[in-house]
């Protein structure tokens, strides 16, 4: 799981192969040493989040490779997003977010911004630790 964690750096592939469903390919390092893989593919497959040890692979759909790529191009500093939380999956690449303003906005902490989910799964983190 990866909350909100910075993207120290990441290689960008374009490729064709015999034996991938998908042609464009972006690895990124995040601060905590752990690599993650972003394939994109025309269609993203059922199973389009894993988590492994110090690995995520997460799978988008072609159309997104420009904006992730343009994200990492143009922001500083961009973080990653990879969390399955009482079933709500996040797959994201984004610019710093803003979680010291308190309850998220909307409906509060049943939100479905990905300021709400991360500020339940960094809640969620706390918890498990203290138990």
């Amino acid at each position: 799981m990866a909350i909100a964690e910075r993207i120290t750096s990441y290689s960008a592939r374009v490729i064709q192969t015999n034996y991938l469903s998908y042609t464009r390919l972006i690895t990124m390092k995040l601060e905590s040493g752990t690599t993650v893989f972003i394939g994109f593919p025309e269609v993203r497959p059922t199973d389009w989040l894993q988590f492994a040890p110090s690995a995520i692979t997460i799978y988008m759909t072609a159309d997104e490779y420009d904006d992730v790529y343009h994200i990492l191009q143009t922001e500083k500093p961009v973080f990653c997003t990879a969390l399955d939380l009482f079933g709500l999956q996040v797959g994201a690449v984004h610019t710093e977010l803003d979680l010291s303003i308190g309850e998220p906005t909307g409906e509060g902490y049943q939100d479905q911004s990905l300021e709400a989910l991360i500020v339940r799964a960094q809640n969620q983190v706390t918890d498990n630790k203290q138990t």
